[in-house]
Protein backbone atom coordinates (compact mmCIF):
# COMPACT_ATOMS: atom_id res chain seq x y z
CA UNK A 1 0.00 0.00 0.00
CA UNK A 2 1.30 3.52 -0.76
CA UNK A 3 2.24 5.53 2.31
CA UNK A 4 1.93 9.35 2.32
CA UNK A 5 1.61 9.33 -1.46
CA UNK A 6 4.83 7.33 -1.91
CA UNK A 7 4.33 4.13 -3.96
CA UNK A 8 5.21 0.87 -2.27
CA UNK A 9 8.52 -0.63 -3.40
CA UNK A 10 8.55 -3.51 -5.85
CA UNK A 11 10.89 -5.34 -3.48
CA UNK A 12 11.85 -4.79 0.15
CA UNK A 13 14.36 -7.27 1.60
CA UNK A 14 17.15 -7.28 4.18
CA UNK A 15 20.58 -7.86 2.69
CA UNK A 16 21.27 -10.70 5.14
CA UNK A 17 18.30 -12.68 3.79
CA UNK A 18 19.94 -15.67 2.03
CA UNK A 19 17.85 -15.22 -1.11
CA UNK A 20 18.11 -11.42 -1.28
CA UNK A 21 20.25 -11.33 -4.46
CA UNK A 22 17.97 -13.82 -6.22
CA UNK A 23 14.88 -11.86 -5.20
CA UNK A 24 16.42 -8.67 -6.56
CA UNK A 25 17.31 -10.30 -9.90
CA UNK A 26 13.82 -11.77 -10.25
CA UNK A 27 12.10 -8.46 -9.45
CA UNK A 28 14.30 -6.58 -11.93
CA UNK A 29 13.55 -9.16 -14.61
CA UNK A 30 9.80 -8.85 -14.10
CA UNK A 31 9.96 -5.06 -14.37
CA UNK A 32 12.17 -5.16 -17.45
CA UNK A 33 9.96 -7.69 -19.24
CA UNK A 34 6.94 -5.43 -18.67
CA UNK A 35 8.40 -2.89 -21.12
CA UNK A 36 6.54 -2.60 -24.40
CA UNK A 37 9.62 -3.60 -26.43
CA UNK A 38 12.30 -4.74 -23.99
CA UNK A 39 14.56 -5.98 -26.80
CA UNK A 40 15.24 -2.34 -27.73
CA UNK A 41 16.76 -1.55 -24.34
CA UNK A 42 20.07 -2.22 -22.63
CA UNK A 43 20.18 -2.29 -18.82
CA UNK A 44 22.75 0.23 -17.57
CA UNK A 45 23.58 0.36 -13.86
CA UNK A 46 24.10 3.91 -12.57
CA UNK A 47 25.82 3.66 -9.20
CA UNK A 48 25.67 6.87 -7.20
CA UNK A 49 27.78 7.65 -4.14
CA UNK A 50 30.89 9.29 -2.81
CA UNK A 51 33.85 7.48 -1.26
CA UNK A 52 34.29 10.17 1.40
CA UNK A 53 31.89 8.46 3.84
CA UNK A 54 31.34 4.81 4.71
CA UNK A 55 27.57 4.95 4.24
CA UNK A 56 27.52 6.88 0.99
CA UNK A 57 30.06 4.56 -0.65
CA UNK A 58 27.44 1.86 -1.31
CA UNK A 59 27.24 2.65 -5.04
CA UNK A 60 31.01 2.75 -5.62
CA UNK A 61 31.44 -0.57 -3.82
CA UNK A 62 28.77 -2.14 -6.05
CA UNK A 63 30.76 -1.01 -9.09
CA UNK A 64 33.93 -2.44 -7.55
CA UNK A 65 32.24 -5.81 -7.05
CA UNK A 66 30.84 -5.81 -10.59
CA UNK A 67 34.32 -5.23 -12.00
CA UNK A 68 35.91 -7.91 -9.81
CA UNK A 69 33.22 -10.45 -10.71
CA UNK A 70 33.74 -10.01 -14.46
CA UNK A 71 30.65 -7.99 -15.39
CA UNK A 72 30.47 -7.58 -19.18
CA UNK A 73 27.68 -5.01 -19.38
CA UNK A 74 27.52 -1.26 -18.90
CA UNK A 75 27.76 0.48 -15.56
CA UNK A 76 28.81 3.90 -14.32
CA UNK A 77 30.36 4.49 -10.89
CA UNK A 78 32.92 2.59 -8.81
CA UNK A 79 35.60 3.21 -6.19
CA UNK A 80 38.07 4.48 -8.77
CA UNK A 81 35.64 6.81 -10.56
CA UNK A 82 32.55 7.45 -8.41
CA UNK A 83 29.38 9.29 -9.40
CA UNK A 84 28.69 12.24 -7.10
CA UNK A 85 26.92 15.60 -7.03
CA UNK A 86 29.50 17.52 -9.03
CA UNK A 87 29.86 15.07 -11.93
CA UNK A 88 26.41 13.47 -12.07
CA UNK A 89 25.22 15.23 -15.24
CA UNK A 90 28.33 14.28 -17.20
CA UNK A 91 28.18 10.68 -16.00
CA UNK A 92 24.56 10.48 -17.21
CA UNK A 93 25.85 11.26 -20.71
CA UNK A 94 28.39 8.44 -20.24
CA UNK A 95 25.59 6.01 -19.36
CA UNK A 96 23.62 6.94 -22.47
CA UNK A 97 26.72 6.67 -24.66
CA UNK A 98 27.43 3.15 -23.35
CA UNK A 99 24.01 1.92 -24.44
CA UNK A 100 24.09 3.70 -27.79
CA UNK A 101 27.45 2.09 -28.61
CA UNK A 102 25.62 -1.23 -28.45
CA UNK A 103 22.82 0.17 -30.63
CA UNK A 104 20.31 0.07 -27.77
CA UNK A 105 18.36 2.58 -25.74
CA UNK A 106 19.50 2.81 -22.11
CA UNK A 107 17.32 1.35 -19.37
CA UNK A 108 18.88 3.07 -16.41
CA UNK A 109 18.77 1.31 -13.05
CA UNK A 110 20.10 3.77 -10.50
CA UNK A 111 21.46 2.73 -7.10
CA UNK A 112 22.18 4.90 -4.08
CA UNK A 113 22.50 4.74 -0.31
CA UNK A 114 19.43 5.67 1.72
CA UNK A 115 18.89 7.19 5.14
CA UNK A 116 16.61 5.05 7.29
CA UNK A 117 16.02 1.32 7.77
CA UNK A 118 19.67 0.21 7.75
CA UNK A 119 20.28 -3.07 5.97
CA UNK A 120 17.11 -2.95 3.88
CA UNK A 121 17.31 -3.08 0.08
CA UNK A 122 14.36 -1.70 -1.88
CA UNK A 123 13.64 -1.78 -5.60
CA UNK A 124 11.41 1.06 -6.70
CA UNK A 125 9.68 2.16 -9.90
CA UNK A 126 10.59 5.53 -11.33
CA UNK A 127 13.69 7.70 -11.06
CA UNK A 128 16.13 8.08 -8.21
CA UNK A 129 16.40 11.47 -6.52
CA UNK A 130 20.12 11.55 -5.65
CA UNK A 131 21.01 13.37 -2.46
CA UNK A 132 17.38 14.01 -1.49
CA UNK A 133 17.92 12.77 2.07
CA UNK A 134 20.82 15.23 2.42
CA UNK A 135 18.79 18.15 1.08
CA UNK A 136 20.52 18.27 -2.33
CA UNK A 137 18.73 19.20 -5.55
CA UNK A 138 20.09 17.02 -8.38
CA UNK A 139 18.67 15.58 -11.63
CA UNK A 140 16.44 12.55 -11.28
CA UNK A 141 17.97 9.40 -12.68
CA UNK A 142 16.66 6.12 -14.05
CA UNK A 143 13.55 4.17 -14.96
CA UNK A 144 14.02 2.09 -11.80
CA UNK A 145 16.08 2.66 -8.69
CA UNK A 146 17.51 0.60 -5.87
CA UNK A 147 18.07 2.02 -2.39
CA UNK A 148 20.20 0.49 0.35
CA UNK A 149 19.65 1.76 3.89
CA UNK A 150 22.99 2.52 5.51
CA UNK A 151 22.12 4.87 8.40
CA UNK A 152 19.22 5.93 10.60
CA UNK A 153 19.92 9.68 10.37
CA UNK A 154 21.64 11.85 7.73
CA UNK A 155 24.69 12.71 9.83
CA UNK A 156 25.25 9.02 10.61
CA UNK A 157 25.92 8.20 6.96
CA UNK A 158 29.47 9.43 7.59
CA UNK A 159 30.00 6.84 10.30
CA UNK A 160 27.99 3.85 9.01
CA UNK A 161 29.52 0.43 9.59
CA UNK A 162 31.69 -0.50 6.62
CA UNK A 163 30.85 -4.19 7.06
CA UNK A 164 27.18 -3.44 6.43
CA UNK A 165 27.89 -1.16 3.44
CA UNK A 166 30.23 -3.67 1.79
CA UNK A 167 27.98 -6.65 2.57
CA UNK A 168 24.95 -4.91 1.10
CA UNK A 169 26.98 -3.80 -1.94
CA UNK A 170 27.96 -7.39 -2.72
CA UNK A 171 24.38 -8.64 -2.42
CA UNK A 172 23.12 -5.91 -4.76
CA UNK A 173 26.00 -6.58 -7.17
CA UNK A 174 25.14 -10.29 -7.20
CA UNK A 175 21.50 -9.45 -7.94
CA UNK A 176 22.50 -7.15 -10.80
CA UNK A 177 24.85 -9.81 -12.19
CA UNK A 178 22.11 -12.47 -12.13
CA UNK A 179 19.68 -10.09 -13.83
CA UNK A 180 22.30 -9.26 -16.47
CA UNK A 181 23.00 -12.95 -17.05
CA UNK A 182 19.29 -13.53 -17.75
CA UNK A 183 19.31 -10.54 -20.11
CA UNK A 184 22.50 -11.45 -21.97
CA UNK A 185 21.55 -15.13 -22.34
CA UNK A 186 18.12 -14.21 -23.73
CA UNK A 187 16.25 -15.97 -20.92
CA UNK A 188 14.37 -12.76 -20.10
CA UNK A 189 12.99 -12.62 -23.62
CA UNK A 190 12.26 -16.36 -23.72
CA UNK A 191 9.98 -15.92 -20.69
CA UNK A 192 8.21 -13.07 -22.47
CA UNK A 193 7.76 -15.07 -25.69
CA UNK A 194 6.36 -18.02 -23.71
CA UNK A 195 3.82 -15.77 -22.02
CA UNK A 196 2.80 -14.23 -25.37
CA UNK A 197 2.32 -17.72 -26.85
CA UNK A 198 0.17 -18.87 -23.93
CA UNK A 199 -2.14 -15.84 -24.16
CA UNK A 200 -2.22 -15.63 -27.97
Amino acid sequence: MPRDGVPSPVLDVHFREPTAAKQLATALGLQFRSLLQPERYLPVFFLVGATSSTGDSLGPFIGWFLKRKGFTGEYVGDLENPVHATNLRGRLFEAWAGALRREKLPYLIAVDAAVGRPGRITLNRGPLRPGAAMGKSLPRVGQMHIMGGTANFPFMIWFAGLDQTVGMAEVIADGLLAFWDDYESGRLFAHRRTAQTVFA
